[in-house]
Formats: C-alpha cells, sequence, structure tokens
C-alpha cells in the first residue's frame, strides 16, 4: 500500500489514530510538523507523522536505570 503525498487534517487524525479536536491542539502548540501553503489549509506529510510519533518515545525503566548509573560513575566525586 502506498501513502499518500500529502494528507487533509482529518486523514492526518485518523492516520495517526487521534482526534480531529486534538490534532488541531497539537498544530496550535506547534507540536507536530505541518505545512500552510497559501497560508489557509493545512496539510500533513506522512513521513513527517511516522518520525514525529517516534520522537516522542518513552525510555523503559531499564533505560532510564542503566542512564542513571552511567550519570553517577561519571560524575561521582573521587577522592
Amino acid at each position: 500500500m502506498t501513502k499518500p503525498s500529502m494528507l487533509t487534517p482529518t486523514e492526518a487524525a485518523e492516520y495517526l489514530g487521534i482526534k480531529l479536536s486534538y490534532l488541531y491542539k497539537l498544530m496550535m502548540r506547534r507540536v507536530i510538523p505541518y505545512y500552510k501553503p497559501g497560508g489557509k489549509l493545512c496539510y500533513f506529510d506522512p513521513e513527517d507523522l511516522d518520525k514525529w510519533q517516534r520522537s516522542v518515545r518513552v525510555a523503559t525503566d531499564e533505560e532510564i536505570e542503566s542512564q542513571a548509573q552511567a550519570y553517577i560513575l561519571k560524575n561521582s566525586i573521587r577522592p
């Protein structure tokens, strides 16, 4: 299945699996990338939406613990 080149807000909300009102909230906060050619209608690139979804990843407890240990080792006070 090929992805369409650009999506309308309704199509983008469906693509992301979120409500249209929430998509508009993300747009108003400038959290999600979109295009506005001519200054009126908004369009979304599916590739941008995929990248955005991947950018909001939450780390696992194991990853956080590993990062904390690395930070402690790096910043420990040495006698």
